[in-house]
């Protein structure tokens, strides 16, 4: 008999789970991930955060995916904090403060479908400050923000900018994407920023931007599973309640052999991602190519199984009503979150590639939308 035990049990997950089920139907307003004050869980207790794991924070992204609720939990709760912690310590400690108690809505100015460390923008050295010059596609504008972080090139190197959003302004273009998030395009032209506006430089930056997008490709995985799990179950409700000739979906032999293989789908990636979350606590020196082979399986599985489940449940696969429905969008959009498999398949097998290389082989624009 199938079993589909959590990842991460535990309080948060329960919460997170009863947030989702509650509005698995309607529309989220405010700024629940604030609210809720899940944004302090992994930043440390002496800037007046939790300093909870990052199995904790992904209890949290179980939760939510489950139901296949869309919220920033990823990028607002565990980016954010990697990448401010890169800044000078009294720096850091302030906006991580604010993080916690939630009166700065930080969030990061990067496309969903490119790895954190592929900036598209370009910074110079000015007199008096910084000059900010590019664009970012398809980045995640479902929750309003006060300020950016803005990875940038500088003189040949990463650096990262902490910027007013009203400095930025209103985007180019904004859209829903394929799992219902709101999405945007942002246009930097030109854009002055003060000095203080660089919180990091060269080897800090690089650091923060390979460690935040090792936590988002770990997140990224716990939703997957979840989402997984959840379609599963969906699905095989689904065949057992339905019936054809008569007969329930769920004797056709055909159907029991795909939720057998949705199934082995499912268990290979929970094992992955479990395995990958003990090498993150271990600090394991290879940790960013088994993140980047587990994102390519990941990927794999959650195609091979939306679309199986698509095709299970026939013509009412194609309505959003469907619960079924919007999990398997949610896995198709997953497998291009942080860089879709073709990039991370290009980094493996040239790992000097720079991340302009990575990009090139990536499908950006059809993935951010």
């Amino acid at each position: 008999m199938a079993t589909f035990d959590s990842l991460f049990p535990g309080m948060l997950l329960d919460s997170a789970s009863r947030f989702a089920q509650d509005h698995v139907s309607t529309e989220v307003t405010g700024d629940p991930v604030r609210e809720l004050g899940w944004t302090a869980t992994i930043v440390p207790e002496e800037a007046g955060g939790v300093g909870a794991s990052l199995a904790d924070l992904a209890s949290i992204v179980e939760g939510v995916a489950s139901y296949g609720l869309h919220l920033p939990v990823v990028e607002a709760c565990g980016v954010v904090p990697v990448l401010l912690q890169a800044a000078a310590p009294d720096v850091a400690k302030r906006w991580l403060e604010a993080v916690a108690e939630g009166s700065a809505q930080i969030a990061p100015l990067t496309a969903l479908s490119a790895s954190l460390d592929e900036a598209t923008v370009q910074a110079k050295h000015l007199d008096i400050g910084f000059e900010l010059d590019g664009e970012v596609l398809g980045a995640d504008a479902s929750l309003p923000a006060s300020h950016y972080l803005v990875p940038a090139q500088l003189e040949g190197d990463l650096a990262l900018f902490l910027v007013d959003a009203e400095r930025i302004g209103a985007p180019a273009a904004s859209y829903r994407t394929m799992e219902g998030a709101r999405g945007a395009d942002l246009k930097l032209a030109k854009l002055s920023v003060p000095e203080g506006a660089c919180i990091a430089r060269g080897a800090a930056a690089r650091d923060s931007l390979v460690a935040a997008d090792n936590v988002a490709l770990l997140l990224n995985g716990a939703d997957t599973v979840a989402a997984l799990s959840a379609l599963i179950q969906h699905t095989l409700a689904f065949l057992k309640e339905r019936k054809q000739f008569g007969v329930q979906l769920s004797t056709f032999q055909v159907l029991r052999h795909r939720c057998a293989e949705m199934y082995l789908k499912y268990m290979g990636a929970k094992g992955l991602v479990i395995h990958c979350f003990h090498e993150h606590e271990a600090g394991a020196a290879d940790l960013r190519r088994t993140l980047r082979l587990a994102k390519v399986s990941l990927a794999e599985a959650a195609r091979f199984c939306a679309e199986a489940a698509i095709q299970s449940h026939g013509g009412m696969g194609m309505s959003e009503e469907v619960l079924a429905t919007r999990l398997a969008q949610r896995l198709l959009g997953s497998e291009f979150r942080y860089g879709d498999r073709l990039a991370h398949v290009a980094r493996l097998l040239a790992p000097q590639a720079t991340a302009a290389e990575g990009r090139n082989v990536s499908n950006l624009t059809g993935s951010a939308r």
